[in-house]
C-alpha cells in the first residue's frame, strides 16, 4: 500500500529537518572527541530522540497494527536504553540493548504473519536509523573510534542528496521493490555496534568490526543512490 501524497510531504519534511539537526550534531560531537559528553548535550540529545520518535509516529499514524505497536515498543526502549547508557554501560543494560535490537526481528516477523503497512515499514527503518544513531553516539563516549558517527550520518547525508536531485529516500525498499541487501547490512552495523559495546570485547575489535559495517553501509547507500537517481531522471525524460 503506498504512502498518500499528502503524508509524503509531511514525512519529507520531517526527513530533512531530522537530517539536518542530526548531521549538525554529529559533527558538533566529532569534533568534541571520544569521551563522556557534557551534561545540557545529553539532555539536548535525550530530548530530541524522544521527539524525533514521537513526531514521526504521529505523522505517520502508524498505530494499526501488532507490528506497528511493537515498533513503537523499541522507540519507548531504545530511549531508555539511550538514557541509561550515559551512565551505566555494564552488562545488563547492554542485555537490555541487545534485546531493543533484536526487537526488530519480532516486529518484521508480526509484519509478515499479521499483516503490515507501508506507514508500518516506514517506521520500522526510521527506528532502525535511530537505534544506529544512539549506538554510534554512546560508542564514540565508550572509547571507539569516530568513525563509527559515519554509520548514522550516511544515512542523513543520502536523505538530503536524494532531496537536492528530486529523488525519494523514504521507501524502504528503493530498489525495485527487495530490501533484502539493505536489511541484511542493517543487520550487520547493528551487531557490529552492539559489538563494539560489549563489555567484554576489546575496542580493538569494536573498531575492527565498525570499520567493516561502514565500508558496507557506504556501498549500500551509493548503491541506493545511484539506482535512485536514475529512476529520477527516466521520469524527467518521460515527463
Amino acid at each position: 500500500m503506498p504512502v498518500a501524497p499528502r503524508l509524503t510531504q509531511s514525512l519529507q519534511v520531517w526527513l530533512h529537518v531530522q537530517s539536518t539537526v542530526w548531521l549538525a550534531l554529529l559533527v558538533a560531537l566529532a569534533l568534541h572527541g571520544p569521551g563522556e559528553l557534557p551534561l545540557a548535550w545529553r539532555d539536548l540529545g535525550l530530548t530530541l530522540l524522544a521527539l524525533s520518535i514521537a513526531s514521526l509516529v504521529l505523522i505517520l499514524g502508524a498505530v494499526r497494527n501488532l507490528a506497528d505497536l511493537t515498533t513503537i515498543a523499541r522507540g519507548v526502549g531504545l530511549t531508555a536504553v539511550a538514557w541509561a547508557g550515559f551512565s551505566d554501560r555494564g552488562m545488563i543494560w547492554f542485555l537490555c540493548a541487545a534485546t531493543v535490537v533484536i526487537g526488530d526481528l519480532l516486529d518484521g516477523a508480526l509484519a509478515r504473519r499479521y499483516g503490515g503497512s507501508a506507514q508500518g515499514a516506514i517506521l520500522d527503518m526510521e527506528t532502525d536509523q535511530a537505534t544506529v544513531l544512539t549506538l554510534a553516539v554512546l560508542a564514540v563516549i565508550e572509547g571507539i573510534g569516530l568513525h563509527v558517527l559515519v554509520l548514522p550520518a550516511l544515512r542523513y547525508i543520502f536523505v538530503l542528496a536524494m532531496w537536492l536531485v528530486g529523488a525519494k529516500a523514504h521507501d524502504p525498499k528503493p530498489v525495485n521493490g527487495d530490501n533484502g541487501r539493505g536489511r541484511r547490512i542493517c543487520a550487520f552495523v547493528l551487531a557490529s555496534l552492539l559489538a563494539a559495546l560489549c563489555p567484554v570485547v576489546p575496542n580493538s575489535v569494536g573498531n575492527a568490526v565498525t570499520i567493516i559495517a561502514v565500508v558496507l553501509l557506504a556501498w549500500s547507500f551509493s548503491s541506493d543512490a545511484l539506482f535512485l537517481v536514475s529512476q529520477a531522471r527516466t521520469r524527467k525524460v518521460k515527463a
